[in-house]
């Protein structure tokens, strides 16, 4: 059985808790030090997909129901399994400890 909270909050703090601003730059930073997640995750954070599921996040909502986790935002619904849900708190996860290490890098390079 999948803890769905578990899955909803590790979404919120990939998506939500660090600024849309802020992961778009980390994901640059990243893409400037070649790592090889940032341009999944620049494409990850450009999807309507994603973009719905953060909206509904931040100021929607979301319920559980059969086939996973629907987000509702607006008039937008979008509805996510939960291995999907999973994987891109995973790829989010992992691509801000890149591009955070790697900004690291330049200053310790400095």
């Amino acid at each position: 059985m999948t803890v769905f909270g578990s899955l909803v909050l590790k979404l919120y703090f990939t998506l939500v808790f660090i600024r849309e601003a802020d992961l778009a730059k980390l994901a640059l930073e990243s893409a400037r030090a070649r790592k090889p997640v940032s341009g999944r995750l620049l494409k990850l954070l450009r999807s309507d997909f994603v973009r719905n599921i953060r909206n509904s996040l931040a100021h929607g909502t979301f319920e559980h129901v059969i086939v996973g986790i629907r987000f509702s935002d607006d008039d937008t619904i979008v509805t996510a399994t939960p291995g999907f849900v999973d994987h891109l708190a995973a790829c989010l996860s992992v691509a801000q400890l890149q591009a955070a290490a790697a900004g690291l890098r330049r200053v310790i390079d400095r």
